[in-house]
């Protein structure tokens, strides 16, 4: 075996559309492929000759219970000799060249945590994710539940974790960074080098899940249980830590204690956008 580790990429699919319709297959992936079937109704048949190496029949109601079901089945298989586990959404547009690329830079990079940037014309919530040209990764707390990127040790510890979370928002801002501090693989970045386009307007706002609860309850409740967590555990978590993640609210829109703190950025992008310029 290699020094590097192979991984696996798992990519939903709703059993009725064309399979892994947004991926372009370009080349040889460098990686294991799991079709995750989210209609629970076993459409293997209709796989049009992928052959993955994993494939999952399960019914789900968002993301959170897709990551749940990979986990159990990771588990239940004693599949764990991987070295990143990507999962992506059914509307990601990537090509397989574009995610052997992604794998290259993480190995390169030491990554734990990671994501392709977006592109320009992405449906997105959050301006950092976007593709800043001229960039191979950039330093994040945290990366999102759309296509995120783990390495095993940090999604099976997480893993224990998956169903406190349906929508699976929350487990991304705050559950994988307090995971990570613990296991000390703390190591996150967009990866720039490498974009996607999120293709569809962002769905799980504003529904109620099967437990009673809309994405914001869950968020505020994994936040809750992170919070605790670090007070258990106060030699572990350093005070910027506690402030820039657990203690950062989740609400729509940025609030303007935040929009403030980027001016002092803003001036200094500025200035090295004119400095560049001047060059030309």
């Amino acid at each position: 075996m290699s020094s590097i580790q192979k991984s696996i990429v798992v990519i939903s699919w709703d059993g009725i559309s064309t399979p892994l319709s947004y991926i372009l297959k370009d080349t040889v992936p460098d990686f294991d492929l799991f079709i995750f079937d989210y209609s629970g109704q076993d459409n293997v048949s209709k796989l049009e000759g992928l052959q993955p190496a994993y494939y999952l029949s399960q019914k789900t109601e968002c993301k959170g219970d897709i990551l749940l079901g990979v986990y159990n089945y990771l588990i239940q298989h004693n599949i764990t000799d991987f070295k990143y586990i990507g999962l992506l959404d059914d509307d990601i547009f990537i090509s397989y060249s574009d995610l052997n690329k992604l794998f290259f830079i993480a190995n390169m990079e030491q990554l734990d945590v990671f994501q392709a940037s977006l592109t320009h014309d992405s449906y997105y919530h959050h301006r950092q994710f976007i593709q800043k040209a001229g960039s191979v990764i950039m330093p994040t707390h945290w990366v999102e539940i759309m296509a995120p990127f783990y390495s095993s040790a940090v999604f099976f510890e997480a893993g224990k974790d998956f169903n406190r979370s349906i929508s699976g928002t929350g487990i991304d801002v705050y559950l994988i960074p307090t995971v990570q501090v613990l296991l000390g693989k703390t190591k996150t970045a967009v990866v720039h080098a490498v974009s996607m386009k999120h293709c569809r307007p962002i769905r799980t706002d504003n529904r109620i899940f099967r437990n009673g609860k809309d994405n914001l309850t869950e968020i505020a409740e994994l936040q809750a249980y992170c919070m605790d967590i670090v007070n258990r555990n106060p030699t572990k978590f350093e005070p910027d830590f506690v402030r820039d993640v657990i203690n950062r609210k989740y609400v729509y829109g940025i609030p303007l204690e935040y929009k403030l703190k980027r001016i002092p950025k803003l001036f200094a992008n500025l200035y090295r956008f004119l400095v560049d310029e001047s060059y030309r």
